[in-house]
């Protein structure tokens, strides 16, 4: 059998260990990762084998030669352009004349080979993919195969709400040389995106085999620190080029270790280093060649490539160092930190946590660098949560931060082209404002202030303005809670999570750049937009109302103080009176105040905008889901013959009335975009813009003449359940993965999570995005029954937990 290395990446996420090195040369335990997979290929018997590069290809020719010091023939394919993963091996088509493999240059693994081969031959297989489990299953493609190892489906870097399993593509496939006909020739073209989605629909002959062994893609810096101490713990069989002077310590030749300094353990030290007298090598230490450690220095979790000199009292914190770095007396690194090649770090100075410096720097002495230099520091969370990217104020969300913000999203987004910007009113979202205005226009983004308002509002004016997105700013109304930046398409929509991963990597690398002083992004204050939002959306719908001789309906609605000119008129246009209260502007509880105000309806209006909660003529607070099902059924009594998008998680009862009335419900994700994508009119949905969701409840009511009481009690009682359990990140592929074995004779979908039918019951299974836990929602024929089925399934999940 002959292989391909792809050898390829640029390795972005792990700048700036790779400003000068493609990824597969980046060193494990001071040799190559590309090295490794080299003795794993020839212990296995593969000695033919082509390599593919893109990036600095020369680094990796000049290191590897012809491969006769590895006992290997190595052949050379160089892409001139990019060409995807599938496309780079196509060049080498004329080599690959029998059954190959393909394998990542820059993922470590001691996967027996030689069984994914048996596997390959004994299944007759045209390709089959190298499966592992993972405890963390977002960054990789999740797969799922059947009992014979056919592979039924999968996802490329999936959401938590499509991580159906822990089994994950680790991009090392066995495949026969006819797959090469399928890919086209020069054109960029993909394994996981289009090859095997090609073959899987064709149920042509793919596999997939679960490899027991170790692996680990060396995609971020916390995974490039991760694989050494786990070499170190010996959790991946290979051979370390070092002598072992005792357990877990490695050293190689003429290391220089003076008897007064101190080497615990784990670690290993590569040739040429000199350790001092009085230096301190706490556990897992990687020293590459030729270093030298002075006096007093104390180094513990950290990695030093080569030909670096620490002076005397150094401390290293968990910090990665390249090569040829000088740091000067009495300097501090601090955990996560890394330091590129050719810096030089002044004495007495503090690199913070988590701080990356890129090559060719000089640190003054006495410095104390907060932030990266020149580039970005990566964080192990992801920017973007489920509503945007979002933080406490002035912590998490600083203007130091929303300007970084800024021109990441513009430069990637918006050059050359038009965002609004607007924000809830408020100080310090003002504040912000100001300042993601100023980052966009730095980049050469046309900025639209459209002042104060919510986000339906700001949705609204990029449609009609025609812009090609905007950002808005909400405030919860709580001082200690997030602050949400909301990042809009030309649509008014949620960006797509494929966009946020690009924003997301240029926030974290810093690698943009910002426009010339002639290119510069304009501003322009249109103030009015709000207003005009509502002014447009209360005679869209005062034109739906028919011509009733009921009296005016009477509404109290609890909203902050800044609303109160807006809403009164919005409702007086539809024909209602509007009582506009606060929380503190009344001595009574909405619930009371409602029946003594002889009002026939009560909400309390969020300030997001988007959500609000509603209470009857007698003041009884609406059931969220009961909520929920009255809002569609107001929708669709409005939009005849429409579809409409609905979560997942609603209640089964949405069905039931769109088919009574003609129209469809299409299951959707849990996002807002999801949702919004499939409906007919998928600018305006009631789950998302609370004014527009009001007036349709105001029209249903004057439709109908009935008291909201009486409306909600001609829906049969929902008895749904909801509980939420506490699951550590690193466990929620596996509790998917089980949690479908243990049920898999169990009907399911796979829209949003795993939802489980159970005759006249289901239950949704739903990882939360944010946090680490499960949602578990369920709906049965009485409440008791559905408080059982999320208990059976609570038990299930604390089985596989213990």
């Amino acid at each position: 059998m002959k292989a391909v290395i792809m050898a390829g990446g640029k390795g972005t996420r792990l700048r700036p260990l790779t400003c000068h090195l493609p990824k597969p040369m980046v060193p494990l335990l001071g040799r190559p990762c590309m090295a490794y997979i080299i003795e794993l290929l020839r212990k296995h018997g593969i000695q033919d084998i082509a390599v593919t590069m893109q990036y600095k290809p020369d680094v990796i020719r000049d290191y590897f030669g012809d491969g006769q010091a590895y006992d290997v023939n190595l052949h050379y394919f160089e892409e001139t352009s990019p060409l995807g993963t599938a496309g780079s091996v196509k060049q080498a088509q004329a080599f690959l004349d029998e059954t190959f493999l393909v394998i990542s240059g820059d993922a470590l693994t001691d996967f027996d080979l030689q069984h994914a081969l048996a596997f390959h031959k004994e299944k007759q297989a045209k390709a089959t993919l190298v499966l592992t489990r993972v405890s963390h299953p977002l960054e990789y493609g999740v797969v799922m195969t059947n009992s014979q190892g056919q592979i039924t489906r999968f996802l490329e870097k999936p959401s938590w709400g499509e991580v159906f399993s822990d089994t994950v593509n680790t991009g090392i496939y066995i495949l026969e040389p006819e797959m090469l006909e399928r890919v086209p020739q020069g054109q960029e073209f993909d394994f996981s995106q289009q090859l095997f989605p090609d073959l899987l629909q064709e149920q042509n002959s793919l596999y997939g085999y679960i490899s027991p062994g170790y692996w680990m893609d060396i995609g971020n810096l916390q995974q490039y620190r991760q694989t050494q101490f786990d070499m170190l713990d010996g959790k991946v069989q290979l051979t370390i080029h070092g002598k072992q002077i005792r357990p877990r310590v490695y050293l190689a030749d003429d290391v220089d270790i003076h008897s007064a300094s101190q080497v615990t353990g784990p670690a290993y030290i590569g040739s040429g280093t000199i350790i001092e007298a009085g230096t301190e090598l706490g556990e897992y230490c990687i020293i590459g060649q030729n270093n030298r450690l002075s006096r007093g220095s104390k180094v513990t979790r950290s990695i030093l490539w080569d030909h670096n000199h620490l002076a005397p009292y150094n401390e290293l914190a968990g910090s990665t160092l390249t090569s040829r770095i000088i740091s000067k007396e009495a300097s501090y690194f601090g955990d996560g930190s890394v330091i590129g090649n050719h810096v030089v770090i002044g004495a007495n100075s503090r690199i913070e946590p988590n701080v990356k410096i890129w090559p060719y720097k000089q640190i003054r002495e006495k410095t104390r660098i907060h932030s990266s230099y020149i580039w970005g520091d990566h964080a192990a969370k992801t920017l973007f949560k489920t509503n945007g990217v979002s933080g406490i104020p002035n912590l998490d969300l600083t203007p130091e931060m929303v300007a970084r913000f800024a021109t990441a999203y513009g430069a990637t987004l918006a050059y050359g082209k038009t965002l609004t910007v607007s924000c809830a009113p408020h100080p310090f979202t003002r504040l912000l404002k100001r300042t993601l205005t100023s980052g966009l226009q730095s980049v050469g983004t046309h900025v639209v202030d459209l002042g104060d308002g919510f986000a339906p509002a700001a949705c609204f004016a990029i449609r009609h303005l025609g812009a090609a997105g905007g950002i808005h700013l909400a405030w919860p109304g709580n001082d200690m809670e997030a602050i949400c930046l909301s990042c809009l398409d030309a649509e008014g929509l949620p960006i797509p999570k494929s966009i946020e991963r690009k924003v997301e990597n240029s926030f974290w690398q810093e690698d943009y750049a910002r426009a010339s002083i002639q290119a510069i992004g304009s501003y322009r204050d249109e103030t009015h937009w709000f207003q005009t939002y509502i002014n447009a959306l209360s005679q869209e719908i005062s034109e739906e109302r028919t011509h009733s001789t009921l009296p005016p309906m009477r509404i109290v609605i609890e909203a902050s103080s800044w609303l109160q000119p807006f809403i009164v008129p919005f409702f007086k246009q539809l024909g209602s009176d509007a009582i506009h209260i606060t929380s503190a502007s009344t001595l009574e509880p909405l619930h009371q105040f409602i029946p003594l105000s002889g009002a026939n309806l009560g909400l309390r209006m969020n300030d997001d905008g988007r959500s609000f909660q509603l209470w009857t003529e007698t003041g009884t607070q609406v059931d969220s889901d009961l909520q929920t099902v009255f809002l569609y059924l107001c929708y669709l009594h409005s939009r005849p013959g429409g579809t409409i998008g609905a979560p997942v998680s609603a209640p089964t009862l949405l069905e039931s009335i769109a088919e009574g009335l003609g129209t469809k419900i299409i299951r959707t994700k849990e996002d807002q975009r999801a949702i919004q994508e499939v409906t007919h009119e998928s600018r305006m949905h009631p789950l998302f813009d609370a004014l527009f969701a009001i007036g349709l409840v105001v029209l249903h009511l004057d439709r109908t003449g009935l008291p909201l009481t009486t409306l909600l009690n001609l829906f049969p009682r929902l008895h749904l359940h909801r509980e939420r359990i506490d699951c550590p990140w690193d466990s929620k592929g596996e509790v998917m993965r089980r949690m479908m074995e243990r049920t898999k004779d169990t009907p399911v979908d796979l829209v949003d999570g795993i939802k489980f039918y159970h005759d006249d019951s289901w239950i949704l299974l739903l990882p939360d995005s944010d946090d680490p836990v499960f949602q578990l929602v369920a709906q049965s024929t009485a409440p008791e029954l559905a408080e059982q089925l999320v208990q059976s399934y609570r038990e299930h999940i604390l089985n596989v937990l213990q």
